[in-house]
């Protein structure tokens, strides 16, 4: 069953709302209503859960709200919304924090402002259980480097979102959106596939349940997830942000990457994980200077579904009619055929044991397996087969670097070939994912389409290496456009 084939959409939504697997394991609360300031009626409500990131940091500085109203108002949105298993865990403590904040003109954007984390990301206020129940009461040592970043910076981490399951690399049979400690995330936008891995950090951005989330991506679990639930999705280029800290499948592909409603607040959720400078104010080029390349020909085609011609077609449509340049590109098929399993395979065993040797409990793969066995309904009802296959791998490690350093140059060398002549490669969802993927290139998915029955889809832009703030600001010119 091949992914997009209508079998494993079939598959993926019978198995998400249609055959969900009862479970004793599932958080069943995430915390009461939190009561509200007087001052706080619906309508300031409604404004602080659809107000940008500057909006917000405005409400405060004119004395609207408080800091730690917004926390409440968000604490209580992600409780009101529980039944979408978008989060697994809330911080109790948020609202306290929030109280501690004073606004100032100096601080970064996102100060006071409350963050959503995937439940992979190392948190030493929260569980970090990668979906779990063997690890619903492991709490690191540590924040992973991301988050030191962003409590430096003053952000608020407000709870930890659903996943499907050690980041989708569990079991071959999974339900997107699926861990046995948090449940089934749903799509707000119907019974369509929720996406996957960063599954509830994108429906937690779609419903408003906080201003932005972070999602980690191997090969496509930020831009799937993305696209499938209406929001923004960054995949930043390997190695920008720093991966310590985080369960990991492959630190050959792992990276972390900000999710949010609009471009601008995706980029300020990138730059307070990372330790960039660059500004999207330093990019001046208007749409017209960028030369577009849509993906075409067989191998990327076979990712299609039925609408998808109508639907580039339609984005092409709108870019000509803004005057700018955009042509077909086809690239080195062989570049489709790279498959990153083996690779996945080796490193998730390897990083799995680095990454709990030091805890007060060492963790091993085995260790995991053989926990899930004593109850395979309530712990693995989708099986453990990826598990499985990694923890009694042969694979070694000189065999899979020349692997990691084969498929890098053969992405990179077919993705440079289409940079000589366009600035920007375009396509739907993540159908390039084996390209970005293998190549550490970033790439970008923004909202703005739809199939005829409603279901969102993603526009992905790609990129060359380090050019993620430009990338970024390409979506910020394309959300001006009418798709």
């Amino acid at each position: 069953m091949s992914f997009n084939s209508t079998d494993y959409l079939q598959s993926q939504i019978n198995k998400q709302y249609h055959q969900q697997p009862e479970l004793n394991s599932v958080v069943r609360t995430l915390g009461e209503l939190l009561p509200l300031d007087a001052n706080i009626t619906d309508d300031v409500i409604k404004k602080i859960i659809t107000s940008d990131i500057d909006t917000l940091q405005m409400l405060v500085k004119e004395q609207h709200v408080s800091y730690a109203d917004i926390a409440a108002v968000f604490y209580n949105r992600v409780v009101l919304h529980k039944d979408y298993h978008a989060v697994i865990s809330l911080n109790h403590a948020v609202v306290e924090k929030a109280k501690q904040c004073a606004y100032s003109d100096d601080h970064d954007p996102l100060y006071g402002i409350p963050v959503l984390v995937k439940d992979n990301v190392s948190t030493t206020d929260l569980p970090t259980t990668a979906g779990a129940v063997r690890l619903k009461d492991f709490y690191p040592k540590q924040d992973a480097e991301v988050i030191q970043s962003l409590k430096k910076k003053g952000a608020l981490i407000l709870g930890k979102t659903n996943l499907s399951e050690w980041a989708n690399f569990m079991t071959t049979d999974s339900a997107n959106g699926f861990s046995a400690r948090g449940g089934q995330t749903m799509n707000p936008f119907g019974d369509y596939d929720v996406g996957g891995s960063s599954s509830g950090s994108a429906v937690a951005a779609s419903l408003g349940l906080s201003p932005v989330a972070i999602g980690t991506e191997t090969a496509g679990s930020v831009i799937y997830p993305a696209s499938q639930n209406g929001v923004v999705g960054l995949k930043p280029t390997l190695g920008t942000v720093s991966q310590a800290g985080i369960i990991p499948i492959a630190k050959a592909h792992d990276t972390a990457g900000p999710m949010a409603r609009n471009v601008k607040d995706c980029f300020y959720l990138f730059q307070a994980m990372t330790t960039i400078t660059e500004t999207l104010k330093q990019h001046t080029k208007a749409l017209t200077d960028y030369c577009f390349g849509f993906l075409n020909g067989t191998e990327i085609k076979e990712a299609y579904r039925n609408e998808d011609d109508t639907l580039l077609a339609q984005v092409k449509a709108a870019l000509s009619q803004q005057d700018v340049t955009v042509r077909d590109v086809l690239i080195d098929a062989s570049a489709y055929q790279i498959d990153i399993t083996d690779v996945l395979v080796y490193q998730f065993n390897e990083g799995v044991s680095e990454f709990f040797k030091d805890e007060t409990v060492p963790l091993t793969l085995q260790d995991i397996y053989q926990f899930n066995q004593t109850d395979l309904t309530n712990y693995a009802p989708y099986g453990q087969d990826l598990i499985k296959q990694a923890m009694e791998t042969k694979l070694t490690k000189e065999v899979i670097d020349q692997m990691i350093a084969t498929h890098q140059k053969m992405a990179t060398k077919a993705l440079d070939e289409a940079f000589e002549t366009i600035d920007v490669l375009v396509t739907l969802s993540n159908y390039a994912t084996t390209l970005y993927a293998a190549s550490g290139y970033p790439a970008l998915t923004i909202p703005g389409l739809k199939r005829a029955s409603g279901e969102p889809v993603g526009i992905t832009f790609i990129m060359k290496a380090n050019q993620d703030v430009e990338l970024l600001h390409v979506g910020q010119l394309i959300e001006q456009i009418s798709l």
